[in-house]
C-alpha cells in the first residue's frame, strides 16, 4: 500500500524545539531553491531536495542507505535539514536507491556541482583566485572482489581452453598495476581549483591511459582562457600540450626525463614548483578515500561509480565552505 508523504510541517514541529547547528548555517549559505529547480525532474513520492539532502547526510556519516534512512526517524537535526516532517513518513532505502538511480539517467551532477560552487563562491567561501586548476587521477577500487581462480575446459590432448575471462560482474571494472599494487576497478580524474575545491570529475576504467583522456578532463571542467592547468607528467605530450594552448590555456604539465638524457635544469625546476601547487589536489584525495571512503566504489558499473565520485564531491566542497563560514563566524 502507498503511504501518504506530505512533508508540510504539523501541529508537533511547531511545537518541538531543534537546536541550531552547523547544518543551520549550511541551509543559509546555499542557493537551494536553484537545487530544487535541478532537482524537480526526478521527484517521486518526496521532495528531491529532500533527497539530495539525504544523499549529502549519507557521504557525511558514511552511512548506507539502510542507515540513513534510520537515522532519519531519530534524529531531529537531519529531519530538518532534510525538510520532513515529524508526523509525517520517511523514506527507506529502497526511495533513496531509486531516487539515485534517477539522478544517474537524468544525468544531473554535473549541473548540481556547478551551482554549489556558484553558491560557494558568491557568498565568499570559495577562496580561489581563478588563476590555477589542477587535475590528476586517483584509483578507485571496484565494489566487487575479482575471481581469484578463473574458469577453464579441460581438452582431449590435456590442455585447458579458457572462455571469456570475466573477474566478476562489474565488467566495467578493469586491471592496472601501479607499483606493486594491482588494482582492479575504475579511474577518477579530478579537477581542483588552487584551494582544493572541486570543479570537475571524469571517470574511466582503470586501464584507460591518461595521456589519451585529458581533452576529456578539459571538457568537463570548461576553463577559462588564461587559466593555468596543472597536471603530473603522466600526460606530458606535444598533443596535449597543443590541446592547452587550442583552448587558450597556460601549459603547467610537468615534463618527463628525456629518454637517455639528464634533464635539463631549468625543467627539473619547473617541476618542482609545479608540484608545490600541486599538493592541494593531493589533499583532497586524501580526504575523499580517508573520510568519505573512496578507496572502493560502493556501486557497480562505470556510470554508478561516476556518480559515486560526483556525490562526494558535491558534499566535499559543501563541507569546506562550511568549515569556511563557521570561521568567518567566530571571527566576528
Amino acid at each position: 500500500m502507498r503511504v501518504i508523504t506530505d512533508q508540510t510541517p504539523g501541529f508537533v514541529d511547531e511545537m518541538v524545539a531543534v537546536p541550531d547547528t552547523e547544518l543551520t548555517v549550511l541551509n543559509e549559505r546555499v542557493d537551494w531553491p536553484e537545487i530544487e529547480r535541478l532537482l524537480e525532474p526526478v521527484e517521486g513520492d518526496y521532495v528531491g531536495l529532500s533527497l539530495f539532502k539525504m544523499l549529502l547526510l549519507q557521504t557525511w556519516h558514511n552511512l548506507s542507505d539502510d542507515g540513513i534512512a534510520k537515522a532519519l526517524t531519530r534524529d531531529l537535526v537531519f529531519i530538518r535539514f532534510c525538510g520532513f516532517s515529524l508526523e509525517g513518513h520517511k523514506p527507506d532505502a529502497s526511495t533513496l536507491c531509486r531516487f539515485r538511480n534517477r539522478l544517474v539517467r537524468h544525468d544531473l551532477f554535473d549541473s548540481l556541482l556547478r551551482v554549489v560552487n556558484q553558491s560557494l563562491e558568491v557568498n565568499g567561501l570559495k577562496l580561489a583566485h581563478g588563476k590555477y586548476i589542477s587535475s590528476d587521477a586517483t584509483l578507485i577500487a571496484s565494489a566487487r572482489r575479482p575471481k581469484r581462480v578463473l574458469q577453464g575446459q579441460k581438452t582431449e590432448l590435456d590442455y585447458y581452453e579458457m572462455a571469456d575471462v570475466v573477474y566478476s560482474d562489474d565488467r566495467e571494472a578493469t586491471w592496472i598495476k601501479k607499483g606493486s599494487q594491482s588494482v582492479y576497478g575504475y579511474s577518477a580524474s579530478v579537477t581542483t581549483d588552487e584551494s582544493g575545491l572541486i570543479e570537475a570529475v571524469s571517470t574511466f576504467a582503470a586501464n584507460c591511459s591518461e595521456m589519451t583522456r585529458l581533452e576529456e578532463v578539459l571538457n568537463r571542467v570548461s576553463p577559462s582562457p588564461g587559466q593555468t592547468l596543472l597536471y603530473d607528467k603522466g600526460v606530458d605530450s606535444a598533443a596535449n600540450r597543443y590541446h592547452l594552448k587550442a583552448r587558450g590555456l597556460k601549459d603547467g604539465i610537468m615534463r618527463k626525463k628525456p629518454k637517455g638524457q639528464a634533464m635539463a635544469y631549468w625543467e627539473r625546476i619547473r617541476n618542482k614548483l609545479i608540484s608545490q601547487r600541486r599538493f592541494v589536489t593531493e589533499r583532497t584525495f586524501g580526504t575523499l578515500k580517508r573520510t568519505y571512503g573512496l578507496y572502493r566504489s560502493r556501486y557497480v558499473g562505470l556510470v554508478k561509480t561516476q556518480a559515486e565520485v560526483m556525490i562526494k564531491a558535491i558534499a566535499y566542497n559543501l563541507r569546506r565552505g562550511l568549515n569556511n563560514a563557521l570561521r568567518a563566524i567566530e571571527m566576528g
